[in-house]
């Protein structure tokens, strides 16, 4: 009997972002609190690109969850996903591969809600939102903050400056200031090289997704050391894999201690931000407990 494979259209038409932006709140709180379980992160560089692979449960006595897959930058030339992946959803009792998913829609919803959820409980006021990185995740990053958060302005950032269709207006520029007009910047790269590369203005909040490797570093140590905050998915594996993370914390001349996890700010157990002042950064680096939560809604809300 072949094993069913849910598309990404099935994938979409069961989620929400207030549905899953509380489902990826959840689930890091769980973590935090040792209610979720995560197997080691394997990864594999290969000149520019990297194959991965996570194994996790959302929950104590959920399925198993396994998501394999690809990062390779040059495919953002060729109208290719950059992240390619495939997830497995493992039958509780037999073993067996129950489902596979698409794995592309997978990781769009729980990187991008993941990210909501982070901005939502460390951010100011939204008044103005900058997206550095046009791709992909750029774009569905856009979509969601103008749901979530209904700014008075997005400002789409890239190199080419290429026209984007979205079906509302947003401005676009080259120029990486524009970054100084914003109180939530999210930066969507994937880049090896710093694109914040100075102290952003007080009371910024910045989300990073794409430093998700020690050879990835979309923000300067510079610029991080100067942050008041720093937050990740989970402070153990953002300091170790996170290349802007990793790179500061050798610099012992930093106004924060210590990256600290979004779960325990979830679970009232650690202080997010403390004042409209403060410079707060939030990095992820994808977790398979993300997957392993998104997997579960779609288990328990499809007919599968």
């Amino acid at each position: 009997m072949q094993t069913p494979f849910v598309t990404a259209e099935e994938i979409d038409a069961l989620c929400s972002y207030e549905k899953i932006i509380d489902n990826q709140r959840q689930v890091f709180k769980n973590y935090y609190l040792n209610e979720a379980v995560m197997g080691p992160r394997a990864i594999l560089s290969q000149n520019e690109n990297a194959q991965f692979s996570y194994i996790a449960r959302a929950s104590k006595n959920g399925p198993t969850v396994i998501k394999f897959g690809s990062v390779v930058p040059s495919n953002s030339g060729k109208n290719i996903p950059v992240v390619q992946t495939t997830v497995a959803i493992l039958d509780t009792t037999t073993g067996s591969v129950k489902l596979f998913l698409d794995g592309e829609a997978v990781t769009k919803w729980r990187t991008v809600c993941a990210s909501m959820a982070a901005a939502s409980t460390l951010a100011n006021q939204v008044k103005n939102i900058a997206v550095i990185g046009l791709g992909h995740q750029g774009i569905a990053h856009i979509q969601a903050a103008k749901s979530i958060f209904n700014p008075e302005r997005i400002i789409g950032i890239s190199k080419s400056a290429k026209t984007v269709d979205l079906g509302f207006e947003i401005e676009v520029s080259k120029e990486i200031n524009e970054v100084n007009k914003c109180d939530l910047i999210f930066i969507c790269t994937n880049s090896s090289e710093p694109v914040i590369k100075s102290l952003l203005n007080p009371g910024s909040t910045c989300i990073s997704i794409g430093s998700f490797s020690p050879t990835r570093l979309e923000v300067s140590v510079d610029a991080l050391s100067k942050a008041d905050k720093v937050f990740g998915d989970d402070a153990k594996t953002i300091s170790e894999q996170s290349g802007s993370v990793l790179s500061t914390l050798a610099k012992s001349d930093r106004k924060w201690t210590q990256a600290q996890s979004i779960g325990g700010v979830y679970a009232e157990k650690i202080k997010g931000r403390e004042n409209e002042q403060q410079v707060i950064y939030y990095f992820s680096v994808g977790l398979g407990i993300q997957d392993a939560a998104l997997a579960e809604y779609i288990l328990e809300n499809g007919k599968f």
